[in-house]
């Protein structure tokens, strides 16, 4: 009975050290990819960022040059 015991035992340990073996492997994969998100938004953030910029001085330029087209034709008629 006490080999019994002593077998299961061994199997038991065997089993959670699997376990943990196998859970570890799963952590460092997530972290793996939870790193590979960061990068990811950090360059979509920057893109973003990037394309923000460029249309707020794109709209800035547009305005910029039809008050300028508006004042030469003010001031040809006035």
């Amino acid at each position: 009975m006490e080999t019994l015991i002593a077998v299961c035992l061994v199997v038991i340990v065997l089993e959670l050290t699997v376990l943990v073996a196998v859970l570890i492997a799963t952590l460092l994969q997530v972290k793996k990819a939870a790193q590979a998100v960061e990068v990811l938004t950090y360059r979509v953030d920057q893109q973003v960022a990037s394309f923000g910029e460029a249309v707020r001085s794109g709209w800035l330029h547009l305005f910029g040059t039809v008050l300028n087209l508006a004042s030469r034709y003010m001031g040809k008629s006035a």
